[in-house]
């Protein structure tokens, strides 16, 4: 662990975190969060291709050894957030932003079982994250006389599983990038553009599987027109978006999945809690505060 790789981690955190802000301000201003999606993925893509310029090309993306796992983590991106949006839907936002952030502890364990000199993990303290961001989240409003379909069960479980296998995919992507890379004997500066160029590539796959969902047709199933407001609120999505990915993967490379994950986790969800609580007045209800704070103390714990 690195100086560098935990400045990479706190933006990667911050800019995650500032995600549900994103949407927030979209829903206040009228912008499309459709068409908004879609600009979020060609503006991280052309952010990706930009930042992976440094005087020579690192690699022809088509012949490229990572070619596949970028087209199925793209897909795994797109999936992700479609089942988020239908989890949300049927069981809320508590719920589903709870099995989104859980979903941490399959990366850990695939790193660990894949990944050789991984830590081991530290259970313990992975429960008390899981334990804070239960706490932090959960509004402790439960919609009265619901019941539960089969579906409705089993769309957190997707949410849960799409999410730890899109971190998963991320995290042996950007090992066996970097591994293949520092064993050519590539500088540094060469094995981070060749990691902003497979970011390009995951957004660019995102971006043409959501093109006709997402672009062409609105919230409500309508075609519409493109708008200034969707565009530019996209390409401010977007700009998030790229820079928590890249920084994610260039912290992957000197922090150990056991730590990276949970900080990462906790992090968005505790900066998202009280970011709604300073800007958009949102109450803090005592339990809420009880995981921001267990949510600290467990971040300096597998800090130790």
């Amino acid at each position: 662990m690195t100086i560098t790789g935990i400045l990479f981690l706190i933006i990667a955190t911050v800019c995650a975190a500032m995600f549900s802000v994103a949407f927030k301000i979209f829903h206040r201003k009228g912008i499309d969060s459709h068409q908004a999606i879609f600009f979020n993925y060609l503006t991280a893509f052309i952010l990706g291709a930009l930042f992976s310029l440094h005087g020579e090309v690192v690699v022809n993306p088509l012949k490229a050894s990572w070619l596949v796992p970028v087209i199925i983590l793209g897909f795994i991106f797109m999936a992700g957030m479609v089942l988020l949006s239908d989890s949300t839907r049927r069981v809320g936002v508590a719920i589903s932003t709870v099995c989104s952030r859980a979903s941490m502890v399959i990366p850990i364990i695939v790193s660990y079982l894949m990944i050789e000199g991984s830590d081991k993990p530290k259970w313990l303290l992975i429960c008390l994250v899981l334990v804070a961001m239960t706490l932090t989240i959960w509004t402790g409003k439960p919609e009265a006389g619901h019941k539960y379909t089969l579906l409705d069960i089993m769309a957190p479980i997707t949410v849960f599983l799409m999410f730890g296998a899109s971190n998963s995919f991320l995290k042996v992507l950007q090992h066996r990038v970097t591994a293949a890379d520092t064993a050519a004997g590539l500088s540094e500066q060469v094995i981070n553009s060749e990691l902003s160029l497979v970011t390009a590539s995951v957004f660019f796959v995102a971006m043409i599987l959501c093109s006709y969902s997402f672009f062409l047709k609105d919230e409500n199933g309508r075609r519409t027109s493109v708008s200034f407001k969707n565009v530019i609120g996209g390409a401010a999505l977007g700009a998030i978006n790229y820079f928590c990915t890249y920084t994610l993967m260039l912290a992957m490379k000197t922090i150990d999945s056991s730590l990276l994950f949970p900080f990462h986790n906790i992090g968005i969800v505790a900066i998202g809690a009280i970011v709604g609580w300073l800007a958009f007045q949102e109450k803090l209800r005592p339990h809420q505060v009880l995981g921001i704070v267990l949510a600290a103390v467990s971040i300096a714990l597998l800090c130790l």
